[in-house]
């Protein structure tokens, strides 16, 4: 990809072909990574990939904890605090792909705070006791703190060619 670019830019008479910096990130840095940019429709598409890897997973997780739980015998809100942890690795791909779409629109500081702070409260969430208060308020606190980042996210568009955090994501 990046030799094509190259090519390309040479054909059009650019011989300065070392400044050009092109946008190549592998699935696995777009889940992981947190440097680089995504466009928006990359961003809904790494979302929608994200929630099917969660769920898949969380169910694997939750019917691994709950035989641990039917064998040991621990108590309910030890079984609840496993599964935050272990959810850990979800939160932690939401939180990549969020930042890089940060980026992408230009957004960096108090933003990144406030996405650290979200999922902060989601790995707690995790960890409450299913049906307690604590839960439930944190059901309000996260999904209104998540608006705000949902629509800068899906809304706002990225800066036009390269920002200071990495190329466009879109050539």
């Amino acid at each position: 990809m990046e030799t094509e670019n190259l090519d390309i830019a040479a054909a059009l008479g650019n011989t300065e072909t070392e400044d050009i910096e092109v946008w190549n990130m592998s699935l696995y840095d777009q889940l992981t990574s947190l440097e680089g940019r995504i466009n928006r429709l990359r961003y809904l598409v790494l979302n929608i990939l994200a929630l099917v890897i969660a769920v898949v997973y969380a169910i694997v997780a939750g019917l691994l904890i709950g035989v641990v739980w039917v064998i040991t015998g621990l108590p309910e809100f030890v079984i609840d605090f496993l599964f935050g942890l272990v959810l850990i690795p979800v939160v932690y791909i939401t939180y990549a792909i969020t930042i890089k779409r940060l980026y992408d629109t230009g957004r960096g500081g108090g933003w990144i705070t406030y996405a650290q702070a979200l999922c902060i409260l989601l790995i707690i969430w995790a960890m409450a006791p299913v049906g307690s208060t604590i839960e439930m308020s944190l059901d309000l606190i996260t999904s209104l703190m998540g608006i705000p980042l949902g629509i800068v996210c899906l809304f706002f568009g990225g800066d036009t060619g390269p920002n200071e955090f990495g190329p466009d994501p879109l050539g």
